[in-house]
């Protein structure tokens, strides 16, 4: 039989290896911790630099749009611009929002033309148009097809018609029959600041050019060109939807900056004309920070 010291010699073994394996796991925890606090950091680092330079990036795209030689100016229909933010590339994209629909003044034809443009069929143009309707009237009178709060309600959802316009784009989200890939679309046709039941074709994107020519790109590609040249641009009028010609006055300014190979943080802001009491040349209207990884739809 093993002596009394024997056992004892055992048990204090194992002890000693018990407190080196918690001391081991201990020590392995809290390097991990320390990694990922210095990970949280360089990325809140990152964040905020990427944002001071998406900042300076949309006040410097101001300048460019106030210019006095128009040949200098940089064009606001959508093209990339790359401005060098100390050694960081920061893609800028400027949008007339006399280009889009205004989701506060369009009417109900209007409406439905543009989400018949959008890819929706007959019953879903008339319910969307009329609930957006519902949504912006004084009263709490039902269209047919629309919707005001007891059909809100009756979802249980908390936010109902405000019998009002629209003060931000992020309300239209609320919106009986609007899902997030729906407003994601909607954010290309529609804006609150160009007073138009209507859109000016001259100050339109790509995608909708796109639509408005039937998804003919070469001609669209012309029409940029044309535009890049200077030359007058002309589109065959679309059933249904008005044509006017803005005074390019408002401006959505995207700029957006790549960090870690993957992610992607940027700034839109939506601008007007007019001197400020900072002696800026442009009124800043919204402003919202972003992220989003590689992988996933634009929030643009």
């Amino acid at each position: 039989m093993k002596s009394s010291a024997q056992k004892q010699k055992g048990i204090a073994l194992v002890m000693v290896l018990w407190v080196l394996s918690l001391m081991t796991i201990m020590a392995g925890s809290f390097a991990l911790s320390t990694q990922r606090e210095a990970a949280m950091l360089r990325h809140a680092h990152e964040r905020s630099r990427a944002l001071a330079l998406a900042e300076g990036a949309v006040y410097y795209a101001m300048l460019m749009l106030s210019l006095p030689d128009q040949k200098m100016q940089w064009q606001a229909d959508g093209r990339p611009y790359l401005w060098d933010g100390k050694g960081t590339q920061v893609i800028v994209r400027v949008l007339d929002e006399g280009g889009k629909v205004d989701i506060n003044i369009a009417q109900e034809n209007t409406l439905k033309t543009v989400f018949k443009l959008m890819g929706m069929n007959e019953e879903q143009q008339t319910q969307l148009a009329e609930s957006i309707m519902d949504w912006r009237d004084q009263d709490e009178l039902k269209r047919g097809n629309g919707a005001e709060s007891p059909e809100y309600l009756s979802r249980g959802l908390q936010s109902i018609p405000q019998n009002r316009q629209f003060l931000v784009m992020d309300e239209v989200q609320s919106v009986i029959g609007v899902n997030p890939e729906l407003y994601r679309k909607m954010q290309t046709w529609f804006t609150l600041y160009s007073n138009a039941d209507g859109l000016d074709p001259a100050k339109a994107s790509p995608d909708i050019l796109t639509a408005l020519l039937g998804g003919d790109r070469g001609a669209v590609a012309g029409i940029m060109q044309q535009r890049q040249q200077g030359a007058p641009v002309v589109i065959p009028p679309y059933p249904g939807l008005n044509y006017s010609q803005s005074s390019a006055t408002s401006y959505s300014v995207t700029a957006e900056v790549l960090i870690d190979e993957d992610q992607h943080f940027g700034i839109v802001a939506n601008i007007r004309r007019g001197a400020t009491s900072n002696n800026l040349p442009f009124t800043i209207l919204r402003w919202r920070t972003y992220h989003r990884p590689s992988h996933s739809a634009s929030e643009l």
